[in-house]
Order: structure tokens, then sequence, then C-alpha cells
């Protein structure tokens, strides 16, 4: 038998009582997962997402996939979207991909304890995962990358490098279609996989084991920190509040780690902190198990603020004489005399553009709100504020340079007000 079914076995006998859907997108992984399953006689069925991106090749992708399941009288339930009509409004198209195949395998997890996704990403995914993560400094969560099985999701074959898998298929006659798309230097991760970590390997050989060894400790931290936060994380739920001084006892990663439970971008920890008047708050993004609005401080305990309804929120503004010596993206500090016409708050929306802060030209907030790492909901409920012309501020998650007050200039202080 060869090493990578014993590992399944050995591993994964208890899939054999679950009901298995496996995401199959007809590539060389994703078959292999699915032909491996097959020949252990687990109970599997395909999920497969036609995005309809490269013309034919999306098409044929999808005959494959269902041709090769009514060989194995296999269930095949197939979703499809266009996702070259969705991006006309913007957007990035890999994020949105993502988000429409993660809300449907998140339904089926969700609809039952015995359900369970198969996904075939491997040893070389996880390597290239933990790089991007870095440049996104996304935390310790982030350096711990994909988990082996969580909420619902399991990922077999992550032991395992491609070279291995490519090498599995070849022995057990396995087919499979190319991805032309993999080689598409305009995407970060396939710049990643094909030129710069070769380029690095060749250089560093035991590069690939070493980042697997550092993501194997990153998930043990991170487990560590969910066992450490969960208790602090229900008593919020229940009782809407936090002492000051169980907050300030609690380690940086230990509260990025409290607000990612709460469904909240990791710069919201550090905006908490800096709360040091009474009254004073940290607005909150809308959640799905919770809808607190804001944080408030109250000189020994943080209380959190439940959310009356999802309306926008009102705006307050504060003539300042001076700039604060630190700044958050909670509040902005405006030139009224560079503010075209009329602040309106509202819902972000695919296409919409910001001049941050740091940076030359401009970005899409859908980039800013992806990079958030946001649920779905939460997304919904991101506000900017802007004016006739330019959009001067992504709420909590951006701050626009064009009409940013200094010290020489008039300076309002904009904030929301609930």
């Amino acid at each position: 038998m060869h090493r990578i079914e014993k590992h399944i076995q050995s591993n994964w006998s208890h899939l054999s009582s679950k009901s298995i859907s496996i995401a199959c997108s007809g590539g060389l992984d994703s078959m292999v997962l699915l032909a491996l399953f097959c020949k252990l006689e687990l109970d599997v069925n395909v999920l497969h997402v036609n995005y309809k991106l490269r013309g034919q090749d999306s098409e044929d992708d999808e005959k494959f996939v269902r041709k090769f399941c009514q060989s194995k009288s296999i269930k095949c339930e197939v979703r499809q979207i266009d996702l070259n009509e969705q991006l006309k409004s913007g957007g990035n198209l890999q994020q949105k991909a993502r988000d429409f195949r993660y809300k449907w395998f998140q339904e089926i997890a969700n609809g039952s304890d015995n359900n369970r996704i198969a996904l075939a990403q491997h040893a070389d995914d996880q390597v290239e995962t933990f790089f991007i993560n870095l440049a996104r400094k996304s935390g310790i969560m982030g350096l711990a990358c994909m988990p082996e099985e969580n909420n619902g999701i399991i990922r077999p074959l992550l032991p395992f490098k491609k070279e291995e898998l490519s090498s599995y298929a070849k022995e057990n006659r396995i087919q499979w279609r190319e991805d032309r798309s993999n080689s598409d230097k305009k995407y970060r991760r396939n710049l990643l996989r094909n030129e710069v970590l070769p380029f690095v390997k060749k250089t560093i050989p035991t590069l690939e084991e070493s980042v697997l060894i550092l993501v194997r400790q990153f998930q043990s931290k991170q487990n560590e920190l969910e066992l450490a936060v969960e208790p602090i994380y229900k008593s919020i739920l229940k009782n809407h509040m936090l002492s000051m001084h169980q907050f300030e006892k609690m380690s940086e990663n230990a509260k990025i780690e409290l607000f990612r439970m709460l469904e909240q971008p990791h710069g919201i920890a550090q905006e908490v902190e800096k709360l040091n008047q009474k009254g004073t708050k940290v607005p909150l993004l809308a959640a799905t198990d919770h809808t607190f609005s804001s944080v408030v401080f109250d000189k020994s305990q943080l209380s959190f603020v439940s959310a009356e309804n999802k309306s926008i929120p009102h705006l307050k503004f504060t003539t300042i004489d001076t700039l604060p010596e630190k700044f958050g993206k909670t509040e902005i500090y405006l030139n009224p005399e560079r503010i075209e016409g009329k602040l309106v708050l509202r819902r972000w929306k695919s296409g919409d553009r910001i001049s941050p802060v740091g940076m030359n030209g401009t970005r899409l907030i859908s980039d800013i709100v992806s990079d958030a790492k946001l649920t779905g909901i939460q997304k919904q409920n991101i506000f900017v504020l802007e004016d006739e012309k330019y959009i001067h501020w992504c709420v909590n998650l951006c701050i626009g340079r064009v009409a940013l007050a200094s010290e020489n200039t008039e300076k309002i202080k904009v904030q929301l007000s609930y």
C-alpha cells in the first residue's frame, strides 16, 4: 500500500462514518484525493464549481468531473457563476471565487455534524500560504496557515508535496486536467509558486521543510491561544463586558485572538488598547452570532454595546485645534477647505477607490476589505465617507490622504455616533 493511502487509513479512519463532499476542480490534486477516497471505499460525493472564466476549458473541466463521477456512480453537484460578468463592477477575482465556493462549503458543513468537506490542498500550498500571510502581516493565526481539520473542512493531503501527488497519479493512472491559468503571473500566488520559491529553494534546499516546521509551531501556539481566550470570549457574549484588569493582563496575541473570535479585524484590538477616557469607544463591525456595535471604556471595564439596528450610523463632527500624537482608523481628521461639497456616509460598493495615506495612487476598497479577512456579513457593513469627488475614509480599515488635515490647516474630527 502506498504511503499516502496508509496515511489516510491511519489518520482519517473516522471518516468512514461521515458523509464526505470532495471539492473537485478536475486538476491533479483534487483528482488524486477523489481517486484515493474511492479506492479506500469511503462514502463520497463531489462538489464542482464552474466559474466560466476560461471559456470552453471551463466547460470541459465540468464535463470531465461529471464523466468521472458517472463512471464511479458518485453523486456530482455543480454550481456555476459567471465571475467575468461580476468583475465588470470591480473586485478581486480570486477572492470572489474563494468567497463563492467557501460559502457553499459552509452551507453543507453546517447542515449536519456528520458532514465533512474534503479539500485537496497539500504541503506546497501550505508553504505558499505562509509567505502570502507573512506579507500581509497576518499574525499567529495567519502564519498557522491551513489546519488539517476545522469547522467541518478537512485537508487530508497537507503532509504531502505536489511532486509526490503527481507520482502517485502516474503510478495509478489517474487522469486530470491542467488549468493554464496556474501559470498566469498576474496572480500573486502563481508568481510565488512558479518563480520566487523555485529560485529561493535552489539556494536553500531545506526551505520548505523549515517553513512547515514553523507552521506546525504556529498551529500549536494558535491552539493554545484559542483554549486560553475562549472562556473570556464566552464571558463577553454572556455578560457584555470585560474588566480592564483582565484585558490589560492579556498578551497582544491573546487580544488579537479575542477580537478574531468576535469576528473583528486584528487592528481593532490595537484601537481598544488606546481607550483611556470614560465614554470613549471603538466601533465594531457587524457579526453573525453577536451584534456588538462598539466597545466603550468605563474606567474599570470594557462594555460591549449591542447594536439595536443595522441602519447607517450618524456622523459626529468636532472642530479641533491640535491633532493627536497617535492616529487610528476609527476616526479621521479632515481639512474642511479640501472637502468637495457634502460629506456622506454609506456602505461601500464594488469599484470604490480610496487614496490611502502612505502610498501613491489609489486602491480598491474591495482589496482593503479582502485583506481584512472579514466574513460575508461584515463585508456588507463596511462604511465609507465620501464627498462629491473622493472617498476619504473606509471606516476602521483605511484613511485617505486627499483632504487630510495638518497642523497648519483648519481641522475637523469626524467619527461615527451610535
